[in-house]
């Protein structure tokens, strides 16, 4: 009796706990836009404004900077803190006399302060940054599904995969909506990683279903693929965990300039291994079930991983199923032997 565990036939449940992921992510990105018409927290390389990079060396917490900023009207400025004497201060596009008039307050509240960085990103640039982001991430679709149509000989693959890319790219992007990260350049990494890891993972599962399939094992779609991804299983699992566990690290101790980057890669590499095993492979064998009854109900015969064996039927006159019976009316014969064995010898 086979127990092989059968993870293809509850592909509807996986299907519902992605809808249950992604669904919360954009009701985020939908209340963000309503409210302040900025689905995601735009960094300052997106929406364009200054940030400053400053070491103090005296005592202070960002209570204390954010009382400053607000004196010059700034009291919406991102603050933030990088290890114990460094804070990033962010804001909208100011002038360069604005800049030296809150350098010198934080100087003057706090004399051992040293500027490490001042940074000025106009708004057209931050929205062409945000353009170029956009039309990548779409190229980079097109042009993955032309090369594993090109690669498995099948536009199911392709289609089948990007799916699960796009799957990927939403629970990433819904998790900055939901946690309100920083979305500046890095995040373009992030999306990268996405689609590199996701795709990468997918085409492996899938070069496994394709080595099965030339096996001509006589074995159903459905089953071969269950077993395809079995075996990939393991390899997906180790592969994810050990990168989670490395950047993870870098999470926790890499202090904060990085730790939304760190964030988006943690959720990439997670998202991008569970859609490669539970949304790619069930929707190939989706696909593949629906052109099967597409086909039979054209009145046509839909190709079958392996047709179905079946013993010829005795009709009523006792003649039987012609068309079942063909394969053993057309057997070769065996060939008689000129003698015949255990017979008598004629005198």
């Amino acid at each position: 009796m086979d127990k092989t565990f059968n993870l293809i036939r509850h592909r509807r449940w996986y299907y519902l706990l992605s809808l249950a992921v992604i669904v919360p992510g954009l009701v985020a990105l939908y209340v963000h836009h309503a409210r302040d018409h900025h689905a995601l927290n735009w960094g300052v390389d997106f929406t364009g404004g200054n940030q400053l990079q400053l070491r103090i060396d005296d005592p202070f917490d960002d209570g204390d900077i954010r009382a400053i900023m607000t004196r010059f009207g700034l009291a919406d400025a991102v603050i933030q803190r990088s290890g114990q004497n460094e804070v990033f201060i962010k804001t909208r596009p100011l002038t360069q006399l604005q800049m030296n008039q809150i350098t010198a307050a934080v100087r003057g509240r706090f004399p051992r302060t040293e500027m490490l960085r001042e940074d000025t990103v106009g708004p057209e640039i931050g929205a062409e940054l945000r353009n170029a982001a956009v039309t990548g991430v779409v190229i980079g679709l097109v042009l993955q599904v032309v090369y594993i149509s090109i690669r498995f000989r099948s536009v199911r693959f392709a289609i089948a995969a990007d799916v699960a890319l796009l799957h990927d790219l939403l629970v990433v992007i819904g998790a900055f909506a939901l946690t309100q990260f920083e979305v500046d350049s890095s995040f373009l990494a992030v999306l990268l990683t996405v689609a590199g890891y996701s795709i990468n993972d997918t085409i492996v599962i899938f070069d496994r279903i394709r080595e099965n399939l030339n096996m001509r094992t006589r074995e159903p779609f459905e089953p071969l693929v269950n077993r395809s991804v079995l075996e990939a299983l393991v390899r997906s699992i180790n592969t994810a965990m050990t990168a989670v566990l490395a950047i993870g690290a870098v999470y926790v101790f890499g202090g904060e300039t990085i730790r939304s980057v760190a964030f988006g890669l943690v959720v990439a590499i997670l998202t991008g291994g569970y859609s490669s095993i539970f949304n790619a492979s069930p929707i190939l064998v989706d696909w593949y079930n629906w052109a099967e009854r597409r086909g039979a109900a054209r009145g046509g015969t839909p190709a079958r991983a392996v047709p179905p064996v079946r013993e010829p039927a005795a009709s009523d006159d006792g003649s039987g199923d012609e068309a079942m019976a063909a394969p053993v009316l057309n057997a070769p014969a065996r060939p008689a032997s000129g003698r015949r064995r255990g017979g008598r010898r004629r005198r």
